[in-house]
């Protein structure tokens, strides 16, 4: 009595498993077309290298969105650098304090001297200059120093005082600097002591603070 129910059962799965199988080789279908639609360039790699980044650029506008802002942030922070933290790093305490004691060793080089050693002397103070003094100073010593150094034993010793920046500004300072100056010679072997103030002008120059202007107020 039962055996005539039992083939509609088998027919039943057997189309049941048919069906799944279709269903199986659908999915299949969609996920070879799915990949294609991810990378067009699968089976197909264009040869010409522009190509190559035309294709990578369009596939990932993300990527190529991300670089740009990182260009921009690297701008931006060199100029942040250079506009901002730059000058500030030139004209800040630590700039002041070399501004000053460049002023100071330098003003002392150059009032200072002795006919003893007046070449090195000479030598050591023009170190501490740039143009236009260094030639100002280079024809002033030529004409005047050395002659009294020589021929009448002129010796001069300065020492600065105080010394304070007046101006300052990247590359570029004004320091008020205050000197005592003693100076004996053959004929006036006594020390005579002279007091004089001097504006001078550095310049920034190959990393130095050199004297560029020297002009007694």
């Amino acid at each position: 009595m039962s055996s005539p129910d039992k083939p509609e059962a088998d027919d039943a799965v057997g189309v049941g498993v048919e069906t799944t199988e279709i269903d199986v080789e659908t999915t299949e279908i969609d996920v070879e077309t799915t990949g294609a639609d991810l990378d067009p360039g699968l089976g197909a790699r264009p040869a010409n290298p522009a190509q190559r980044v035309t294709a990578w650029c369009r596939a990932r506008p993300v990527a190529v969105l991300a670089v740009a802002l990182l260009l921009v942030s690297a701008i931006a922070a060199g100029s942040v650098y250079w506009w901002l933290y730059r000058p500030d790093r030139l004209t800040d305490a630590a700039a002041q304090q070399q501004v000053v004691a460049a002023a100071k060793v330098g003003t002392e080089a150059l009032l200072s001297y002795s006919p003893e050693n007046l070449d090195n002397d000479l030598a050591t103070a023009k170190s501490h200059l740039t143009e236009p003094f260094l030639g100002q100073y280079t024809d002033f010593t030529d004409k005047t120093v050395v002659p009294a150094a020589r021929d009448r034993g002129v010796k001069t010793e300065a020492n600065v005082a105080e010394a304070a920046v007046s101006t300052i500004r990247p590359g570029r300072a004004e320091v008020l600097v205050f000197v005592n100056q003693v100076t004996t010679s053959t004929s006036r072997p006594t020390p005579a002591l002279a007091t004089s103030s001097v504006l001078v002008t550095l310049v920034h120059t190959d990393g130095r603070w050199l004297i560029s202007e020297f002009a007694p107020i």
